[in-house]
């Protein structure tokens, strides 16, 4: 199955208090190159993340982003600040006594009070960190490869059709070449009927050129090598492994098929032919950059 080496995915998962969001960004690039950007708190967990995302994604630009709530805050939690609670308690009682005041402290008021609630960063170990981040990742990924591949099918049907394009002008040109060498050799044979009369003409040596000239002519067996690529073009197509750097290669078999193709046959239906196969070629292979 191709994928593109174009997506966006995002996972989400709960660390401490707080919610971890991962979020994958991917483009062209003719190799694997990865980008992570942590929370400070997280910074240790880099080589981890990096490890994961190679092992799935094989070739592309890809950039990891990773936030906490949002931001780059460590993992916090609320709590009550008992020694400062007890002494406000303390001096609110204290209060109450001595100058004979009235009524009752709430909760309402309490809570009020500077310092009674704090933040505190809460300790959470790397390895519980790492599960938190990984299940993120794991969610990260599924996601943005399924948008690659969703992408790699809508190419994917673009390459097919220009494949069966390529087949059809295969088919022309080996239909062509017959009448091709036919026609050379009838050019032979009425100027061989001009030259006969000649002192000097050497029968044998005309047919062994003839006969040289004709299989220097004859491409049918580089269209049976141009049709044999076209169809593991195909194969690469429905493959399940990334096939980006095989089919570049199989662009460049199939370009020199047709060249020498173009250079042998002396013939101006097969030459048009030819150019168009080109023409093919050279789409597919700007289709195939966008592929992993």
């Amino acid at each position: 199955m191709l994928r593109s080496m174009t997506g966006y995915g995002r996972g989400e998962s709960a660390l401490g208090t707080g919610k971890l969001l991962v979020e994958i960004r991917t483009v062209n690039h003719r190799f694997c190159e990865i980008s992570v950007r942590l929370p400070r708190s997280l910074a240790l967990l880099e080589g981890k993340t990096r490890e994961v995302v190679q092992s799935r994604i094989s070739r592309g630009k890809i950039n990891v982003n990773v936030t906490l709530d949002g931001n780059d805050s460590p993992v916090t939690r609320l709590k009550l600040n008992e020694p400062i609670s007890a002494a406000y308690f303390d001096v609110l009682d204290q209060l109450q006594k001595r100058f004979h005041l009235s009524g009752q402290i709430d909760i309402n008021t309490f809570l009020t009070l500077p310092d009674v609630l704090t933040w505190e960063q809460e300790e959470i170990g790397e390895e519980e960190s790492w599960a938190r981040l990984l299940e993120g990742l794991e969610a990260a990924i599924l996601d943005v490869q399924d948008m690659k591949e969703r992408e790699g099918n809508n190419l994917a049907k673009d390459l097919l059709t220009r494949l069966d394009l390529i087949d059809e002008r295969v088919d022309r040109v080996v239909a062509r070449v017959p009448e091709m060498l036919a026609n050379y050799k009838k050019r032979v044979e009425d100027r061989l009927a001009e030259i006969s009369q000649d002192a000097d003409f050497n029968l044998a040596r005309l047919e062994s050129e003839l006969i040289l000239f004709t299989d220097r002519t004859d491409c049918t067996e580089e269209c049976v090598r141009l049709r044999s690529h076209v169809e593991q073009f195909r194969g690469l197509i429905h493959a399940p492994e990334p096939a980006g750097r095989k089919l570049n290669f199989l662009l460049q078999e199939m370009n020199r098929e047709a060249n020498t193709i173009g250079s042998k046959a002396q013939d101006v239906p097969i030459a048009r032919d030819v150019i168009e196969i080109k023409e093919e070629i050279e789409r597919l292979r700007e289709q195939v950059q966008n592929f992993e």
